[in-house]
Parts: structure tokens; C-alpha cells; sequence
């Protein structure tokens, strides 16, 4: 499987390249990095040092084994948000690092102009991979109307469908970080679209027991001590806040990339993005009922098999 990821490397954004980078039988073609969960330079710095942690590296071209490429280091409409509240202002957990990351393995060429040029090279073979805002991807769409056309199957965590916020009253994060950019992806994609929303996290999260991270963190490996050292951080504030279990929404996400299997329920929808509501702005608005006579655009992934999530993250941390 050919795969890009766009990401704004925060924890979450973290654990899920973790699980991408650990399967043999994924091709990395990008990552691409954009402003959401911190600021863009240091959403390049994480993002090359998961790469480092995990045994591999961004080199300059031509010799690069994974390229890394900086994208938009802001929304389509300036939004000063970020998740640094959440994540740390470094968005890796402000932990302390004994080796820096050397940002020279950024490549040269915008993550806009990769994505095109890479989605072009391969027509019909990438599934690209949303973590984060989905400004690279609009950006692009724009730029090629035809693009997600050329796309194999899109996989976004993001959006909201029962009206629960988690920065807003209303909205999920990525979608509100960049409501036009989610606007014009679920209008312009026309490729299979999977989108992995917030509720569908949130219940996740309460069938994973903290005795089942407290195993992860604790075996002791390479893998699961840089685990361990990034979501403490995270980790210490749910818990003071009573969440029943770990969560990592995007970890989530990865996994029903990797394995269909892992999809236990799904509904095929037309689904649309608010973009002036006072309450409701970045909020997705999901068709369920089929009032609108839309054209069904996204399948809305509506439960996770807990069990295959817990057994990727133990093979991926050994």
C-alpha cells in the first residue's frame, strides 16, 4: 500500500506515524506536515524525530528514505488556535530531549506541490492519510479540481457527528482549525472517503483501560520508553480529569487504515461542514436522514474493533 500522511505532529499525530512506520508492507511515499496542534516549524521538528525515534530518516534528495515536507503554516482564514493547552507548547509533551533533530532533512519542495506531483505519479494507487487541518489538501484540491479523482481512497480523522465539540461547543478541532479547508475537501475529494470522527474516539477510548497503557508503557522497549515519554504529559491531565482510558484519536484512525477488519460499523452519507454558524462554525453537518437529496460524498466510520487497536499498539511497542 502506497500512502501519504498529513500531519500537524502533536502526541496523537505521534503515536499514529508510530503504527504507520512499523508495517513492512506500507510505502511511505510523504509526510506532510501543516500548522494545527502547534505552530509549523515544530510540527517539522516533531515529525523528524518520530522518524529518528522509530529507526528512520528524512535525508535531503535525493537519498531521502522517508521525505518530510513543511506545508501551510496557516488556515485558508487566519485562526490563531492551537492545541498547545493539550499536547505542550512543543506539541510533544515539553519533554527533554538529549539529541536535537536537524531540520536541514526537510525537503525543498512544498508539501502542496509533493502531494500533486506524487498523487499525478501514481493515479489510482495512494490512499492519503488527513491527521491534522486540512489545509495542504484544499490548497491542492484547488490547485487540481481533478486531484481526488486520482486518489485510491482518503482516510480523515476529523469532524464531528452527533454536535459534540471538543475545542468549540460544537466542532472538533481539525475541522475548526480550518472549516473552509474541511468544506472543500468533502465537497471536492470525489474519491472513496472514510472519515473517522470525534464520538466514534471518544467511545473508543472508554474500552481501553489505563491498566492496558500502564502494560504499553512499561515494556521496557525503545519503542515503548519514547511511547512512554510522550504522552505522560497528556497522560497526567486526562487522567486529573477522570477520562475512563487512553485515547489517541489518530492512533485510532491508523488502525482502520491498516485493517478493514477493524471497522465494525460504517454508514455511507452526504456530509457538509458549517462554515458561518456564531455556535456552529467548523461543525460537520451529516445528512443522515437524506433531507437534503445529496449525493451520498463520505463513509462515516461509527465503531472500532478495541481489541485490534490494542494488539497493533503491543506489536507496534515490542
Amino acid at each position: 500500500m502506497k500512502v501519504i500522511v498529513d500531519v500537524d505532529t502533536g502526541i496523537d499525530d505521534a503515536t499514529a506515524l508510530m503504527l504507520l512506520l512499523s508495517q513492512v508492507d506500507v510505502e511511505v511515499l510523504a509526510i506532510t506536515c501543516v500548522r494545527g496542534n502547534t505552530d509549523l516549524d515544530k510540527v517539522c521538528v516533531n515529525t523528524l524525530r518520530v522518524l529518528k525515534e522509530c529507526g528512520k530518516r528524512s535525508c535531503p534528495p535525493p537519498v531521502a528514505q522517508i521525505p518530510v515536507y513543511r506545508g501551510a503554516d496557516r488556515p485558508i482564514l487566519d485562526n490563531e488556535t492551537d492545541a498547545s493547552h493539550f499536547h505542550g507548547v512543543d506539541g510533544l509533551g515539553d519533554v527533554t530531549w538529549s539529541e536535537e533533530v536537524d531540520i536541514a532533512d526537510l525537503q525543498s519542495e512544498h508539501a502542496v506541490m509533493a502531494i500533486l506531483r506524487l498523487i499525478n505519479k501514481y493515479p489510482g494507487e495512494i490512499t492519503l492519510i488527513p491527521l491534522g487541518p486540512l489545509t495542504n489538501i484544499a490548497l491542492a484540491l484547488r490547485l487540481d479540481p481533478d486531484l481526488g479523482q486520482k486518489l485510491k481512497e482518503v482516510f480523515i480523522m476529523g469532524g464531528n457527528i452527533e454536535g459534540r465539540g471538543n475545542v468549540t461547543v460544537s466542532s472538533e478541532f481539525n475541522f475548526y482549525i480550518d472549516p473552509e479547508a474541511a468544506y472543500i475537501c468533502l465537497s471536492s475529494l470525489k474519491a472513496p472517503l472514510s472519515i473517522i470522527p470525534w464520538e466514534v474516539c471518544l467511545d473508543t477510548q472508554r474500552q481501553i483501560p489505563w491498566a492496558v497503557y500502564d502494560k504499553w508503557i512499561g515494556l521496557g522497549t525503545p519503542r515503548a520508553n519514547f511511547f512512554k515519554k510522550i504522552t505522560e504529559h497528556w497522560i497526567e491531565k486526562v487522567k486529573s480529569r477522570r477520562q475512563p482510558g487512553f485515547r489517541s484519536c489518530d492512533l485510532f484512525a491508523m488502525t482502520t487504515v491498516l485493517d478493514r477488519e477493524s471497522i465494525l460499523d460504517k454508514e455511507t452519507v452526504h456530509a457538509t461542514v458549517e462554515l458561518h454558524g456564531h455556535l456552529t462554525r467548523g461543525q460537520m453537518v451529516v445528512d443522515w436522514k437524506d433531507r437534503m437529496g445529496n449525493e451520498p460524498n463520505v463513509t462515516i466510520i461509527k465503531k472500532i474493533c478495541v481489541e485490534k487497536v490494542q494488539q497493533f499498539v503491543l506489536d507496534m511497542l515490542q
